[in-house]
């Protein structure tokens, strides 16, 4: 069996559809996503999977409140610098990455899309402040529709605090803040485990033990190239044995964040 992240998106549409769509100005929901190593374990795409499957979770709880929403076909060219060292990670340039995302951007608006939210499902601090300079670039030129959905969890890292314009934040349940744990780890296996089974290796998940990091380990995990390979050598760290209710993770983010986007309709 396999999984499109297509299913559901613009990349359905046909170009009529889409136009016709655009006159009535839904939010779009734009998936952000990275193809890199994430242990013995999970898919590469895991990333990738993640910011899709949240954006579709948020597009549904969207409807329940009756507001219409659609989702783009998801970026997945994004900056992997500290997982570039790992077979299966692949390395864009920062400006190739940029680029990208801009012209994404630039025809999601040039179709008459006012309202676009990026849904991002990577850690690298380079990815990041890629994908905020694009933001921010679109909110100086006039695109003020274009912003981050975030739980906060990037703020600190990027030293921002939340009242720029180009941040739409949202407040999931006090269990579920403070991002992913970890890399590979609980809730990205439990995410993989429940809505993509066959992409797990579940006779290789079985036998991984936890790999947690200090914080000078993350720091130098965090250095990426040459570094990161040495303190990971299998490429997750946290525990790849999720308690049973993980996956509610993005469950309970998809309401948080239908609740932040429906507050303009």
């Amino acid at each position: 069996m396999s999984y499109s992240i297509f299913e559901d998106t613009m990349a359905e549409m046909t170009g009529q559809e889409l136009e016709a769509a655009a006159l009535r100005r839904p939010p779009v929901l734009l998936p952000l996503g990275v193809i890199e190593a994430h242990g013995p374990h999970l898919p590469l795409g895991t990333d990738v999977y993640g910011s899709y499957l949240l954006c579709k979770l948020t597009r549904r709880r969207l409807a329940e409140r009756g507001v219409e929403s659609l989702i783009a076909p998801p970026y997945y060219w994004g900056i992997n610098f500290v997982t570039g060292a790992f077979p299966g990670s692949f390395r864009v340039r920062r400006e190739i990455a940029e680029g990208l995302l801009s012209d994404i951007l630039d025809t999601i608006l040039g179709t008459g899309f006012t309202r676009v939210f990026l849904v991002n499902h990577q850690g690298d601090i380079r990815h990041k402040q890629m994908v905020a300079d694009v933001v921010r670039s679109k909110n100086a030129d006039g695109h003020t529709g274009v912003q981050w959905l975030d739980d906060g969890s990037s703020l600190a890292r990027l030293e921002q605090t939340g009242d720029e314009p180009m941040w739409r934040l949202y407040d999931p349940p006090e269990r579920w803040r403070g991002g992913l744990k970890t890399h590979g780890g609980e809730t990205e296996t439990a995410l993989v485990g429940r809505y993509f089974p066959e992409l797990v290796n579940w006779d290789e998940q079985e036998h991984l033990a936890p790999a947690n990091l200090s914080a000078r380990e993350l720091a130098e995990w965090r250095r990426g190239e040459e570094h990161a390979p040495k303190v990971t050598p299998l490429a997750y760290h946290g525990s790849p044995h999720p308690p049973y209710d993980e996956w509610r993770y993005y469950d309970h983010h998809a309401k948080a964040m239908a609740d932040a986007v429906a507050a303009d309709n």
